[in-house]
Order: C-alpha cells, then sequence, then structure tokens
C-alpha cells in the first residue's frame, strides 16, 4: 500500500467520522442525553474541524493522523462513538507506515 492509498483511507474514514458525528449530534439534540444540549454542541463543533481539516487542510488546523486521533479521542469523550471510531480508524491507517 503506497502512500495515496493510505491518504485515500484516511480521508475517506475522516469524512464517514464526521458526516456520523454530524448525525448524531443532531441526534443527539432531540435525546437530550448525557447533559443536556453541551455535548452535542460540542460534537458538532468538532465535526466540523474535522470537516474543515478534510477540505482545507493546513488552512484552519493540519490535516494528519495525529490531529485525526486526538480528534477522534475527543469526540468518543462527547459521546459519538462511532464517528469517533471511524476517526480514529482513520488515524491508525496514516500512522501505519
Amino acid at each position: 500500500m503506497n502512500k495515496s492509498d493510505k491518504e485515500k483511507f484516511m480521508k475517506i474514514f475522516a469524512i464517514l467520522g464526521a458526516l456520523v458525528a454530524i448525525i448524531e449530534a443532531i441526534l443527539g439534540f432531540f435525546a437530550l442525553r448525557w447533559f443536556g444540549y453541551i455535548g452535542p454542541v460540542v460534537v458538532l463543533i468538532l465535526a466540523i474541524i474535522v470537516c474543515l481539516s478534510v477540505f482545507r487542510p493546513d488552512d484552519p488546523i493540519p490535516y494528519n493522523a495525529v490531529v485525526l486521533l486526538i480528534l477522534g479521542i475527543l469526540l468518543i469523550v462527547f459521546s459519538s462513538w462511532i464517528g469517533g471510531i471511524l476517526l480514529i480508524l482513520g488515524a491508525i491507517f496514516g500512522l501505519i507506515k
């Protein structure tokens, strides 16, 4: 697997993770789980940051595997399990040599 294939997998998983996190945030607004509106708002902000990182790399924040790993962990902490796991999978693809 060459570098461009890993970059494609990383980008696909990052986009899927961000879209799933946005959907989970919208569903979180309706369910009012965890502690009200704070969890879904933070997840929505993190998902937008991931989208900006993927579509405009190095402009708002850098697009690399370490940043995706940190954002994936933060998504999991703020109750977006599936989106965070997809983002961590993309980061692992980027970290593997």
